[in-house]
């Protein structure tokens, strides 16, 4: 039972192999192994010894002395932790086998404590040692290093009066020494600036500490801002007996401040105008791009329909030699049915109107038809969840990068399988556009804009709350992947 619930750990090993027959709970509990990991296993199975010499110079002494006591060693835990023990270990017999009864003491924490309060002792000596140096320096030493220095710099006593200030302190205030020693700040300076001293002595003074203020001077030249370090001057014995300064001045820093302040909003104010024209920009484009739709598709495709019929109606009934005219008149109507079918293609690029009257997914489903068409290359699709109530804005965002992306495959890309995925969520709308074709440095912008055109691509969607993503290398294809947000959420 002693053996059992001893706080500290005990184990029993094999002297020849190390083995372990019988061990504590504290042991346990301190190298985080359970029971059946032990038992049966050898210290040096277990990993314990760090230094496998230092368990060997140990059972060499214990041979030769019969026990070992209070000898400090490294051993390491399960997760690998080392921890420092000071164990004692002898010679017992079980049956006629001999063993080790080793009980340990973790005394990992007091050496830390120990280490940490040697470092503390030699911290405080060198702090005594600086102390005592300085208190030896001469008065002398300390106006003639003050009065070199840039800052002002003064010496209050305790009741407010100037013991001492530095050249440069004068100078600010057009005061010499004679007129500054044993005057107070009411003394000295208008009503309000004294008042401020005063304040910011008391805090000082009241704290015990040192602590940082900035103040608005009224120097010889004008009001200057300055950052004022105050702090208790102590005596031997710890008690305050004065309060000193230490004064920059930042006048010049404060003003670039507020320039910068002034510049930076200037700079917002131009960005959101910059940003209101840019929507204005491409709002007027839309606009414009409608207004050529329809008066291509009202007026001229309309005008080229009916020279088609005319054409038509001179084929059906031929004046003399129909077979002459029919044969002249022919190609100039397949001519300018591809006429139609041309500027009808045109006003659909421009406007899609079945992007406004049956929404994005029946749009994106005709261009896609369309292009594979034309270009003859197989394009796949998938659509998902798509919105149908998805304002036109979003559906023109969306379209727009379908067109360029697929534009650039059909240019530029060689490819040989094309995917887009449409597909819609609670939060929004996404749509990507793959390609196997040649690809390119997406890290090389001057490409990505020659190849995609892709600030007006991004704009669209960060106007809209979006963003859009390129993925591509040379040789590994491209995917073009954009993103809108539904009302209500974000990006």
């Amino acid at each position: 039972m002693a053996f059992r619930l001893s706080p500290h750990p005990i184990g029993i090993t094999e002297l020849e192999t190390g083995r372990c027959l019988e061990i504590n709970d504290a042991c346990l509990e301190i190298f985080g192994f359970r029971r059946e990991e032990v038992i049966g296993r050898t210290t040096l199975m277990l990993g314990i010894w760090p230094d496998p010499e230092e368990r060997v110079r140990l059972i060499e002494r214990v041979k030769a002395e019969r026990s070992v006591r209070n000898t400090e060693v490294t051993m390491r835990m399960k997760d690998g932790d080392l921890r420092r023990f000071l164990i004692s270990t002898g010679l017992i017999k079980l049956g006629k086998k001999r063993c080790l009864l080793t009980i340990g003491n973790d005394i990992t924490e007091r050496k830390q404590t120990e280490q940490a309060m040697r470092h503390l002792n030699k911290t405080l000596e060198h702090r005594v040692a600086e102390r005592t140096v300085a208190l030896r320096e001469s008065e002398e030493r300390f106006r003639a290093f003050l009065d070199h220095a840039p800052n002002l710099a003064f010496i209050k006593a305790l009741d407010g009066r100037y013991l001492y200030t530095n050249r440069r302190f004068q100078e600010a205030f057009g005061l010499d020494q004679k007129n500054l020693v044993g005057k107070t700040d009411t003394e000295l300076f208008p009503r309000d600036q004294a008042d401020q001293f005063q304040s910011n002595d008391h805090q000082v003074l009241d704290s015990g500490q040192s602590l940082e203020f900035e103040e608005i001077a009224l120097y010889t030249n004008g009001p200057h801002t300055n950052l004022v370090v105050k702090f208790p001057m102590r005596d031997e014995s710890g008690c305050i007996y004065a309060t000193g300064g230490i004064v920059t001045d930042i006048t010049e820093r404060k003003q670039v401040e507020e320039e910068l302040l002034r510049n930076q909003e200037t700079l917002r104010q131009q960005r959101v105008q910059l940003e209101d024209l840019t929507s204005k920009l491409i709002t007027a484009q839309e606009q414009e791009r409608q207004r050529v739709a329809r008066e291509l598709h009202d007026d001229l495709s309309q005008r080229m329909a009916a020279v088609v019929l005319d054409i038509a109606t001179i084929e059906q009934q031929p004046p003399l030699l129909p077979e002459r005219l029919t044969d002249i008149l022919c190609p100039i109507r397949e001519r300018l049915e591809q006429l139609s079918d041309d500027i009808h293609n045109l006003a659909y690029k421009l406007h899609p109107s079945l992007l406004e009257h049956a929404g994005l997914q029946p749009a994106v489903e005709d261009h896609v038809r369309e292009f594979t068409k034309r270009t003859g290359l197989p394009v796949s699709l998938k659509a998902q969840n798509v919105p149908a109530s998805l304002s036109l804005d979003h559906s023109t965002g969306l379209f727009r990068v379908l067109q360029e992306s697929l534009q650039n495959v059909g240019k530029h890309a060689k490819a040989t399988q094309v995917s887009v995925k449409l597909s819609g969520s609670s939060k929004g709308v996404g749509l990507s556009v793959t390609d196997n074709g040649t690809g390119f440095d997406a890290q090389d912008t001057s490409a990505r804009r020659k190849g995609l055109g892709l600030i007006n691509m991004q704009e669209r969607l960060r106007l809209l709350g979006g963003f859009l993503r390129i993925h591509a290398q040379p040789g590994a294809g491209t995917k073009v992947c954009a993103w809108i947000p539904l009302k209500g959420t974000s990006s």
